[in-house]
């Protein structure tokens, strides 16, 4: 039996009268859907054990530290990275690239046009190996120069770095003046 709407209700509050209206049916039946669901859920993974999220979770975090602990085998100490760019093949293959794709802003000889000179010992994002195989990889979109990684791959990108790091010292003509720290 349907009770009718705006119906008082006997009692009264504070001297308010209020209406016994009934609630509407789409709000009683998706209250219903969730308490039957929530009794599902319950049972299926907290009574019957059955695998689900938790073990999924657990899975996943054991993949990663096992593709970690396997990264940290294959990475590069800093001193084999160095014994790498001094390579003379990879400095003969960095030439090439170097010229193809660097010499338009760092010149021929690496004195700096638009670019700074790489041939002295001051650098403006760092003069170690890594730096300047970050520099080349990543690029400095502030100052306009592409991320090389992308493009050329990882393994070209190293051999442009060792031709890069064998022109300290060379003093090319024409140099640009120093630009950044000493290293």
């Amino acid at each position: 039996m349907r009770k009718n709407k705006d119906e008082l209700r006997p009692e009264k509050v504070d001297g308010i009268e209020l209406l016994d209206n009934p609630l509407p049916t789409w709000w009683v039946a998706l209250f219903n859907f969730s308490m039957i669901f929530g009794l599902g859920y319950f049972g299926w993974f907290h009574i019957l054990n059955k695998p689900g999220l938790k073990e999924d979770l657990v899975q996943d975090r054991k993949t990663h530290e096992q593709l970690m602990a396997a990264r940290e085998q294959v990475a590069l100490s800093p001193d084999d990275i160095v014994a790498r760019l001094q390579e003379p093949k990879l400095i003969q293959e960095g030439k090439g690239l170097y010229a193809a794709h660097c010499s338009p802003c760092h010149g021929q000889q690496g004195e700096g046009t638009v670019g700074p000179n790489l041939t002295d010992k001051f650098w403006i994002h760092g003069g170690t190996p890594e730096m300047v195989l970050a520099s080349v990889s990543d690029g400095i979109p502030a100052m306009g120069m592409v991320a090389w990684g992308p493009i050329i791959g990882q393994q070209k990108v190293e051999a442009v770095t060792a031709f890069v790091l064998s022109l300290q010292g060379t003093n090319p003509p024409n140099g640009k003046a120093p630009q950044g720290d000493e290293y």
